[in-house]
């Protein structure tokens, strides 16, 4: 990566996708996830999805198990402030990278196809790669303290 690429990086917002377990994690709990989302909220770092991201979102937030931690109605306003929020790539490359389980090649082939800076996640076949195609995949954790050292 050229000199001028790694600088203009740095000085522009952060482009983010949260995998969808950093999603709903920011919608029903509190702590270092919903203070990422409070960053996305704040304008501090672009978040990136597509629609595969997103059908997976409302797919998996809908479970029985969520049910005791947040009403539909808030599932809808969430969705409203997710569409309004986010960015929507179209995937234009597949990958086959992860093979346990390939429904988490669709947060590669969003970053990739955005041409993110991070990957967000707690998903441990995601995190062992660390980086991918230049897109450094981290915890929530690890990109609020990304961002502090920006800062």
């Amino acid at each position: 990566m050229s000199k001028k690429n790694v600088k203009s990086k740095k000085s522009r917002k952060p482009r983010v996708v949260f995998d969808t377990n950093v999603l709903i994690s920011s919608l029903i709990m509190s702590g270092k996830p919903r203070e990422l989302w409070n960053e996305v909220l704040e304008g501090k770092i672009k978040l990136i999805t597509s629609d595969e991201l997103f059908s997976e979102f409302s797919k998996v937030i809908t479970r029985p198990k969520f049910r005791r931690y947040i009403s539909q109605s808030d599932q809808a306003k969430f969705h409203m402030v997710l569409r309004q929020q986010a960015a929507v790539t179209e995937i234009k490359t597949h990958f086959t990278e992860i093979k346990e389980d390939p429904n988490d090649n669709a947060v590669l082939e969003t970053a990739h196809s955005a041409r993110a800076d991070y990957i967000i996640s707690g998903d441990k076949h995601l995190l062992k790669l660390k980086e991918f195609k230049e897109i450094k995949i981290v915890t929530t954790n690890e990109m609020l303290q990304i961002l502090r050292e920006q800062r």
